[in-house]
């Protein structure tokens, strides 16, 4: 059983599994702009029929509409860099777990029984991390049995 203190890993690179991190990144970036775009498009529908229907009460609040247009468009835009922002740190924490496995079990396939997978506190996978060293105790232990013989 590997009684080595936890190590901490600070990671520096945002991007750790580039291709990973990049499609879920674009996932959730699309899915907010579709949410975005329906949400406009039904928007200037229902204020196109209004205007339709009532031009001389709309007309006021169309001609101070255009104006704020842009103004939203900013907003829009700032929204959209924080989702950016927010789903590559999100990415990041999932990511950085995914190579610390891959790392160690390429150690573990090279036959280094002794290795453990050790996370930052926040990142995923946490369970998946004390199941996975659970695991290699197990086979660790099992190995160490089979070398030193049957004990008696």
């Amino acid at each position: 059983m590997d009684k080595t203190p936890r190590q901490t890993h600070q990671r520096r690179t945002i991007f750790i599994k580039k291709n990973l991190q990049v499609r879920y990144m674009l996932l959730i970036c699309l899915s907010v702009l579709c949410g975005l775009t329906i949400m406009t498009l039904e928007l200037t529908l229902t204020f196109n029929e209004l205007f339709d229907s009532y031009p001389v009460l709309m007309q006021p609040l169309y001609d101070a509409f255009l104006p704020i247009l842009s103004s939203f468009f900013y907003k829009l835009a700032i929204y959209v860099l924080f989702v950016v922002l927010i789903s590559a740190v999100l990415s990041h924490k999932m990511a950085g777990p995914i190579y610390r496995f891959e790392q160690t079990c390429k150690a573990i396939a090279k036959g280094d029984f002794s290795q453990r997978v050790h996370l930052r506190k926040g990142d995923q996978f946490i369970e998946l991390q004390d199941e996975f060293n659970k695991m290699m105790d197990r086979i660790e232990q099992e190995v160490n049995q089979k070398k030193n013989g049957p004990e008696q």
